[in-house]
């Protein structure tokens, strides 16, 4: 299992980001609860395809659920669609990680 939580800088002690695709960062934390890679999110400014766009990137990293404050329906249907389990929360990261996995 692989999770990735949307965040507005890169530290793992930061809160869970409300913008769902156009958060600043992803950090993806293993299934032992560590945390593997920070991503800083280049589709973040983008005008158009942001969930899409995202959702693949995400894909391709092989990550099983997303956390974030809120997503929007076309980041929310192309996550579900590779059957990514897409949760609204809010907190700060390595707290939520380390429930996800305790």
């Amino acid at each position: 299992m692989k999770i990735a939580i949307a965040t507005e800088n890169d530290n793992p002690s930061a809160e869970i980001s409300s913008q769902g695709a156009r958060a600043l960062f992803f950090l993806l934390f293993t299934a032992d609860g560590h945390l593997s890679e920070i991503l800083e999110n280049s589709y973040a400014s983008d005008a158009t395809l942001v969930g899409p766009e995202v959702a693949n990137m995400l894909i391709n990293l092989h990550v099983t659920k997303v956390i974030a404050g809120r997503f929007g329906p076309k980041f929310k249907e192309a996550l579900e669609k590779k059957q990514i389990e897409c949760i609204e929360q809010t907190g700060f990261a390595a707290q939520v990680a380390k429930e996800f996995f305790d």
